[in-house]
C-alpha cells in the first residue's frame, strides 16, 4: 500500500486487514490454542509459558483498540477515564493526548512539532517507507509478531516490514557510542512476570506519533510488557528525553493476539508514488489553493455516510458552514471547495468529488489520488 493511503485510509486498513491475511494465508488451525466450549480461541485462558517459567510474549498482536472497535486518538481526551495509578492510554495522532497538560515539552520541542503539524506532517518516516519510533509502532494499526526464544525476543513489524531485537542474553546497553539504530539498542530483565525492556542509541530527529512529538538521540525508553492472559499483551512506556522534554513521563498500550493470523508482506517501497503528493504550508497548503463560495443547501445535501470498503466508511459533516471528513475513528480533517461538487484537502494531494444521481440527490463520493475511490452513500 502507498504511504499516501497509509496515512488516510489506516480504519479501512484495520477493516480489511483479516480479509487480506486471508486472502494470502491458507486456513491453518493451530493445535495449542486453547479453546472454548464452543471451539473459538480462548482469549482469557492463562498465560503461556517458557521453559524457564517466564511468560511467552510469542504471538501475532494487534492494536486492542482497533480489534475492539475503540478509539485511535481523537484529539483531546484519553479514550476512557484512568483508574488510580495507571498510565493513561496512548493514542495514535497524540501519543500524550491522556496526560494531564500534555507532553512536557521543552520549548524548541514543541515549536518542533508545531513545525510539523504546520507541514501536516509530511515528513513523518511512516509516509516515506522509513522505520517509525518505538511508540508510534505499538500503537500503529497494522500487527506486529513476536518470536520469543531464550536468549533474544524478536518483533517483526507488518509496518514498513520492520525487524527489532531485544536481547536477554545478559548483555549490558552499549556504552562505547555505537552508531545510533533506527529501532535503537535493545536489552531486556525480568522482574517476576515483567520484561523490562530498555533501549538507548537511537538515532536523532525521531517521531513518536504522527503529529510528530519529538525524540532525540538523547533518549532511554523504558519498556514494561505484562501478558495479562493467553489473548492480552499490556506495555507500559516510559520516555526518559531530557534533551526534548522537562520530565520523563509514562504512557499505556495494550494489544490483542489475533491467533491463526499471519503477517503479510509489507513492502512499502515496491512502485512507491506518494511522497510527492505530500503538501507542507509553502507547497499547496490551504491559502495557496482558489477556493470558491457553495451555497449551503448543497453542502447539507453532502452530509451523510460513504462506505469506501468492507467495514470502512467516511463521514461527512458541516460545522459552521465549513465540510469536514472523517475516515473511522480518524480526527476529521477540513475539506475546501474548488468548485460546487470538487473539493481538496491539505493534508496531501487529493481530492474528493461528490456525485449526483438523476433528480440530484447525492448518491456518492470519489476520492482522487494515485487513483479514484468511488464511495456510495449509505445514509
Amino acid at each position: 500500500m502507498k504511504a499516501i493511503s497509509r496515512i488516510l485510509n489506516v480504519a479501512a486498513l484495520s477493516a480489511a486487514m483479516s480479509a487480506a491475511a486471508a486472502a494470502q494465508w491458507p486456513s491453518f488451525v493451530r493445535k495449542d490454542v486453547p479453546r472454548t466450549s464452543d471451539g473459538k480461541p480462548d482469549l482469557a485462558a492463562p498465560v503461556p509459558r517458557m521453559t524457564d517459567g517466564k511468560p511467552d510474549l510469542s504471538g501475532l498482536w494487534e492494536n486492542a483498540p482497533i480489534a475492539s472497535g475503540g478509539d485511535l486518538g481523537r484529539r483531546g481526551a484519553p479514550p476512557r477515564p484512568l483508574r488510580a495509578g495507571e498510565p493513561p492510554l496512548a493514542t495514535f495522532f497524540n501519543v500524550g493526548a491522556g496526560l494531564p497538560g500534555g507532553l512536557p515539552f521543552r520549548p524548541w520541542a514543541k515549536e518542533l512539532l508545531d513545525k510539523r503539524r504546520a507541514d501536516n506532517d509530511k515528513d513523518n518516516p511512516d509516509a516515506h517507507c522509513l522505520p517509525m519510533g518505538l511508540l508510534q509502532f505499538h500503537e500503529h494499526p497494522q500487527p506486529r509478531k513476536i518470536v520469543h526464544t531464550k536468549d533474544v525476543v524478536l518483533i517483526i513489524y507488518e509496518a514498513n516490514y520492520g525487524l527489532r531485537q531485544i536481547f536477554l542474553d545478559g548483555r549490558a546497553l552499549p556504552n562505547n557510542d555505537p552508531t545510533p539504530w533506527w529501532y535503537g539498542y535493545s536489552v531486556g530483565r525480568w522482574d517476576g512476570d515483567t520484561l523490562i525492556v530498555e533501549t538507548t542509541n537511537l538515532r536523532d530527529g525521531g517521531w513518536l506519533d504522527i503529529w510528530g512529538s519529538p525524540l532525540t538521540d538523547q533518549a532511554r525508553i523504558t519498556e514494561r510488557f505484562r501478558r495479562l492472559n493467553y489473548g492480552t499483551l499490556q506495555i507500559d512506556v516510559t520516555v526518559d528525553d531530557q534533551k526534548a522534554y522537562t520530565r520523563p513521563f509514562t504512557v499505556r498500550f495494550n494489544q490483542r493476539l489475533s491467533p491463526g493470523d499471519e503477517l503479510i508482506e509489507f513492502i512499502c517501497n515496491e512502485n512507491e508514488q506518494s511522497a510527492h503528493h505530500l503538501l507542507g504550508k509553502d507547497n499547496g497548503g490551504a491559502a495557496s489553493r482558489v477556493t470558491v463560495s457553495v451555497d449551503q443547501k448543497l453542502l447539507e445535501g453532502y452530509v451523510g455516510r460513504y462506505q469506501m470498503a468492507p467495514g470502512a466508511f467516511i463521514t461527512i459533516t458541516r460545522q459552521n458552514g465549513q465540510l469536514f471528513g472523517k475516515l473511522g475513528e480518524l480526527p476529521p480533517f477540513e475539506m475546501f471547495p474548488a468548485s460546487a461538487r470538487e473539493f481538496y484537502i491539505t493534508n496531501f494531494d487529493a481530492r474528493f468529488t461528490f456525485e449526483a444521481d438523476a433528480q440530484g440527490r447525492t448518491a456518492a463520493i470519489v476520492m482522487h489520488t494515485d487513483s479514484d475511490v468511488r464511495a456510495p452513500r449509505v445514509r
